[in-house]
């Protein structure tokens, strides 16, 4: 493992990448979106002529090859190759035009860049690509996060389960479910607990704060599966896609959440530690 490497599998417009280069690590940053890695590219063009970035245009994907991906212009943060998260967006009226791009497996890719310290993921209905791949090595990030099923409408819970199981098996013994709405709220104070310390003001698309400065008290494997059982209850009742979004107890869930929290119902990151 190199302890001060990120991979972050998902850059989008690059706002985890400079938080992680602004804490002194250097970053593989992984983005399928021609667009959007050109732009990391003119943005970050010091930190890759440094050596500190290697931007990749590549979709992670089952197989090595070409893919088509999804790309919606409206929306650029759901982009995907996932057939059914581009139609559960679809049907709320996101609209999507496809592009061929180069795709790799995320075994290939760590094999070239090496085990990171911390992996990043985030690449819209298929993070699970990213933690299988982990299984053919002998050595784990320190850390990992992913994007859980745990609040993505039509994902069952054994989607959810799936996400701790293989971090089990992984050798992962600390979990967090991290609630991506309320990043906005995160302040945190030096000294830094991961790299360098950034007085950073995070938004809700950001992965946020990673490692030991994450929100919140790391839970043992059976606390976690709770959690997380209880969290996709309440987005199958009431989260965007559940499947009783639309019902008359949905809305008065989210009336009660909303009065009794000050938010809406979120969206959730599963964060492990080894």
């Amino acid at each position: 493992m190199n302890e001060n490497l990120i991979i972050d599998a998902g850059m989008h417009v690059g706002q985890d990448t400079a938080y992680y280069l602004d804490k002194g690590f250097d970053v593989v940053a992984v983005e399928a979106n021609p667009v959007l890695a050109r732009a990391a590219e003119e943005r970050f063009a010091g930190a890759i002529a440094a050596g500190r970035l290697r931007v990749l245009n590549v979709a992670v994907a089952e197989r090595t090859g070409t893919a088509s991906l999804s790309v919606s212009d409206d929306a650029t943060i759901w982009s995907s190759l996932d057939a059914d998260f581009v139609r559960r967006n679809e049907a709320f009226g996101t609209r999507y035009r496809t592009v061929d791009v180069p795709a790799v497996r995320f075994d290939e890719l760590l094999a070239d860049v090496g085990i990171p310290y911390y992996l990043k993921i985030d690449i819209e209905g298929l993070d699970m690509l990213c933690v299988r791949a982990l299984h053919r090595f002998d050595d784990r990030p320190a850390y990992v996060s992913l994007e859980s099923k745990v609040s993505v409408g039509g994902a069952s819970y054994a989607d959810a389960f799936d996400e701790l199981a293989h971090l089990w098996a992984l050798g992962y013994r600390r979990f967090k479910y991290v609630d991506q709405r309320r990043h906005p709220e995160i302040r945190l104070a030096p000294p830094a607990r991961e790299g360098g310390y950034v007085d950073q003001r995070f938004s809700e698309d950001s992965s946020g704060p990673f490692g030991e400065e994450t929100p919140g008290v790391w839970r043992p494997f059976p606390v976690a599966v709770a959690r997380g059982a209880a969290l996709w209850s309440q987005h199958d009742l009431a989260g965007f896609g559940g499947r009783r979004e639309h019902s008359r107890p949905a809305a008065t869930y989210r009336r009660a959440h909303t009065r009794l929290t000050g938010r809406a119902l979120g969206w959730y990151d599963l964060h492990a530690a080894l």
